[in-house]
């Protein structure tokens, strides 16, 4: 991890609001991040908790060389939990959330606050949200709750009701593309992984880690071509042969 963690370029306006916000006391308790999948939200959830955490910020970000960002960078800062599905589960159970209220009620040991990052909330399970109400209704001091959301809908009424909800659309083909290229280091790869990954940048960044990411744009341009009657249907099993579809 990073000594400092820091927003994605397309989510400025979304880091100003908050920061404009933290700088004036006034922060919620409780944000809803929400938006697509694979666009950052998780990313801009893990600068803010260390931004939080840290002792000394600098410019807006964590400073990342105090001791609390030591510990948050590490993964083993006291007052900061992430809390995502178990191993084979794809639900955030009620033990994990009865656990995550036990850990808001304490006081901050190492600082003026404590954070918790559920990631995403869409996996809570009916008792795991009945849970987190109460502690989105009783928080405890300087306690912040970041829900990470991919269906604000699919989360109950009654939790979205007491966040503050921040919505984070695809960004513009423009910002992506930058992102992506910075990441691939090839303008063209970029353009044919981010349309693949239908506009999604994060998406499209773990394609080309994927070692069937070229493979994948090679299919994607036959299908297209084979919609636009450039390739002959009798030439699609050479390049499905080339994913190894039939293993």
């Amino acid at each position: 991890m990073p000594a400092v963690d820091k927003p994605l370029p397309w989510q400025g306006e979304q880091w100003a609001r908050l920061l404009q916000q933290f700088e004036a006391g006034q922060l919620p308790h409780a944000l809803l991040l929400a938006g697509p999948e694979h666009t950052g939200k998780g990313q801009f959830a893990l600068a803010l908790a260390r931004l939080l955490l840290c002792r000394s910020p600098v410019r807006g970000l964590n400073c990342g060389s105090c001791h609390s960002c030591e510990l948050s960078g590490s993964g083993g800062h006291g007052d900061f939990r992430w809390l995502e599905p178990g191993d084979k589960s794809r639900v955030i159970k009620v033990d994990q959330v009865r656990a995550a209220i036990d850990f808001a009620v304490k006081t901050a040991g190492f600082g003026q606050r404590k954070v918790m990052v559920f990631d995403p909330a869409d996996a809570l399970n009916v008792n795991a949200a009945n849970a987190l109400l109460k502690c989105l209704e009783e928080p405890g001091a300087g306690t912040h709750i970041l829900l990470v959301c991919h269906r604000p809908h699919s989360v109950p009424a009654t939790i979205r009701s007491r966040c503050q909800m921040l919505r984070f659309p695809l960004p513009s083909a423009e910002q992506g593309l930058d992102w992506l290229q910075a990441e691939v280091g090839d303008a063209g790869l970029a353009g044919q992984l981010l349309e693949l990954a239908e506009g999604a940048p994060l998406r499209a960044a773990t394609l080309f880690r994927e070692e069937s990411a070229a493979e994948l744009v090679n299919l994607h341009k036959g299908l297209d071509a084979l919609c636009r009657g450039q390739l002959v249907a009798a030439e699609m099993p050479a390049l499905l042969g080339e994913l190894a579809l039939d293993e």
